[in-house]
């Protein structure tokens, strides 16, 4: 295996040519450092290396929320590119278990050993794998245990508020007890082409729009059918649908939202309710 230098250099036509060569000959190519120096995605598309070795500050950062949302997503960019992946730097468990969660291919670091003249015998390493994975299976199940249990309230009140406005009552009628429980943000209504046929109604989460974001706040000129909780809602008719937390673009902030494809007037609707995440998951240590 042949590694470069994610850091060493601009000079990027040659060092292309050169992977190119060497992997003609038989060797694997390996980006190590990426992270570091001048790592961007599209020298990595153009020196398509086999595996792609992760600078340790990406696993060691100090922002630890960023870390965890931010590595699985690159590990799964890397993955759709065709390349495989190391973490560089794992020293502690907690190293090896985020690693883990974001579906690495390869670890590397002291937790496994240090230079020495002898090769570590590869079972030194089995016992750690095994408990890292089985806690991240505990996790995992308890993670979704508790999301159950913080969202079950909204879901509840979801179904809820679309019978009522089957049965002819007004938005604002029907809503009115999901809006007032505390992480609600927004009900929303679309039309089949994902357009707003009624205003958004605000809920006891609703936050106002800073002047920053003002241009981008007001969700009743959008378009909102290529958004996944819109496609899976009409997907699965009547059957209500949990994003997973994600950026909103009305908000500025981290929001799960609630769907369901529901009969209305004749024809198909999508009602939803856009709840703070970061409000709604604040308890869930506690309830763990």
């Amino acid at each position: 295996m042949i590694e470069v230098l994610e850091s060493g250099g601009s000079e990027l036509a040659r060092i292309a040519h050169a992977t190119h060569a060497f992997r003609s000959q038989g060797f694997l190519v390996a980006v190590d450092d990426f992270g570091a120096g001048h790592s961007n995605i599209d020298r990595l598309l153009t020196l398509r290396p086999d595996i792609v070795k992760l600078d340790r500050s990406l696993v060691r950062t100090q922002g630890a929320h960023l870390r965890d949302a931010l590595l699985p997503k690159l590990v799964n960019l890397l993955h759709e590119s065709g390349m495989f992946v190391v973490a560089e730097g794992i020293e502690t468990e907690q190293d090896l278990l985020l690693a883990a969660r974001s579906n690495v291919d390869f670890v590397q670091g002291f937790l496994f050993g240090r230079p020495a003249p002898e090769l570590v015998r590869a079972s030194s390493a089995g016992t750690l794998f095994e408990n890292v994975f089985d806690t991240l299976a505990q996790m995992r199940h308890s993670e979704r245990l508790a999301s159950d249990l913080l969202l079950m309230p909204y879901r509840s009140q979801l179904k809820d508020a679309t019978a009522r406005l089957s049965g002819g009552a007004s938005t604002e009628a029907a809503c009115a007890a999901l809006l007032t429980l505390p992480c609600t943000s927004s009900c929303f209504f679309l039309d089949q082409r994902g357009r707003e046929f009624s205003p958004a109604l605000p809920g006891a989460a609703a936050r106002a729009a800073g002047e920053r974001f003002a241009p981008i706040a007001d969700p009743s000129t959008g378009r909102w059918d290529n958004r996944d909780y819109f496609v899976d809602a009409l997907a699965a008719r009547e059957q209500l649908i949990a994003s997973a937390p994600y950026l909103s673009v009305t908000g500025a902030s981290l929001c799960v939202t609630l769907t369901v494809a529901v009969r209305y007037r004749g024809a198909w609707i999508v009602v939803g309710a856009d709840l703070d995440w970061q409000k709604l998951s604040a308890p869930a240590a506690a309830i763990l």
